[in-house]
């Protein structure tokens, strides 16, 4: 189950007024790029990841809609629970994709289909497009070929001709990257791929080079599971409400950015050892840096000193930084026990850990940001409100948008 340019959708029916017309979802007014856009506005010229200046220039009658992930989410959450009712077998894979195994369920994949599609527009009068096939990588291929608010069903199709329908990177797992590194020797086509063989593929490609080649077969292994793995990082990036050449203003939203994140670490259990910095310049050119602090920790102080360490050495002077981010890898699961406030006032050892459950506490109980670093107060724009791929509606992946 995909849903249909779903946080488009979702506006368009919470305002009547905004039907029928070009619309963008947009992280901010002031500035930043197109999350996702109406199909008009796609035929348009619009597409995801254009600046808004860009977008406008391809449809001067785009309507830009600031995101509101917290609806998003909560109406992702509500069509999630919902498909339970067909099948014990749901896979979640973004807030708005979803897999269901109907194997041994004693309904057909064309009244599953219906019961799905009939409730989401009855619920939010929104739609969404089912693909059918004997594995997670055919079913999600067949959607491509219904969309929007379609069904297609790929079983009676040989799998390898129902896959060279496709352009390379336009199959699950293959993507731009890839497919242009293919272009560069020659490989154009998903017949291409699959006559250059699997054991080129493995001299090309490493390891992964025979999960491509299945994925061309349309073979999977079908491993994403209802059961989280542990995650592998927790980060936020922010693009800034204006373009920033000063430092200053850099360890500002690094700071409120380092903070972020170190929160997310403490409420999911993890510790971390490495910490990664990512700059964005007005050119779009962005860098990467990172640092392996040695040990592991949850915590901001530690995470913003190495931040603070990766800027010195390599902060793009006389440039102008459109975005930040910050991220800390190297996970590990590390119960992380909180304590009361009156535990806290009550005693008098100022363990800097005590501190951080103590404003855990309080933020967990009065919202977030509730207790913040008073140099966050300079940053223009606060809080987090993108929703990564990543996000699912329950588990370590799950962020709460909502204000409490």
């Amino acid at each position: 189950m995909d849903m249909d340019a779903f946080f488009v959708s979702v506006e368009q029916a919470s305002d009547k007024s905004l039907a029928d017309k070009p619309c963008a979802v947009v992280g901010s007014l002031e500035r930043s790029v197109v999350v996702t856009s109406s199909y008009l506005a796609r035929s348009l010229g619009v597409k995801t990841g254009m600046s808004m200046y860009e977008a406008k220039n391809a449809c001067p009658d785009l309507i830009f809609i600031k995101a509101d992930p917290l609806k998003y989410t909560e109406v992702s959450k509500d069509i999630i629970s919902y498909l339970y009712n067909i099948t014990p077998d749901v896979t979640p894979f973004s807030i708005d994709e979803a897999f269901l195994d109907i194997t041994g369920v004693d309904i057909t994949p064309s009244e599953a289909s219906k019961r799905i599609k009939e409730y989401i527009e009855t619920t939010f009068n929104i739609t969404a497009t089912i693909g059918v096939g004997n594995n997670f990588l055919l079913a999600k291929q067949a959607t491509y070929f219904a969309k929007p608010n379609g069904y297609y069903d790929m079983r009676s199709e040989n799998p390898i001709d129902f896959m060279d329908k496709f352009k390379l990177n336009d199959i699950w797992g293959i993507g731009k990257k890839l497919t242009e590194k293919f272009k560069s020797i020659g490989l154009y086509r998903v017949k291409d791929v699959r006559d250059y063989g699997e054991e080129a593929l493995i001299k090309l490609l490493g390891k992964s080079g025979t999960k491509v080649y299945n994925l061309i077969l349309g073979v999977h292994d079908d491993k994403i599971s209802k059961y989280q793995e542990d995650m592998k990082s927790i980060g936020h990036s922010m693009t800034l409400p204006e373009n920033i050449s000063d430092v200053n203003q850099a360890y500002e939203y690094l700071l409120q950015l380092s903070e972020m994140v170190s929160s997310r670490v403490r409420t999911n259990n993890y510790q971390g050892n490495t910490v990664t910095l990512i700059i964005r310049l007005k050119n779009m050119k962005t860098f990467t840096f990172q640092h392996n602090i040695g040990f592991y920790t949850a915590f901001t102080h530690h995470i913003y000193d190495t931040i603070k360490l990766l800027v010195e050495k390599n902060f793009p002077e006389n440039e102008s930084i459109r975005l930040l981010g910050v991220s800390l890898s190297g996970l590990k699961k590390d119960h992380y026990e909180t304590k009361t406030v009156e535990d806290f006032l009550t005693d008098v050892d100022d363990d800097k850990s005590k501190i951080y459950k103590t404003i855990d506490t309080i933020n967990s109980k009065f919202g977030a940001n509730t207790i913040s670093y008073a140099t966050v107060l300079k940053c223009k724009r606060r809080g987090n409100k993108v929703i990564s791929p990543s996000w699912r509606p329950r588990g370590d992946r799950n962020i709460d948008f909502s204000d409490k």
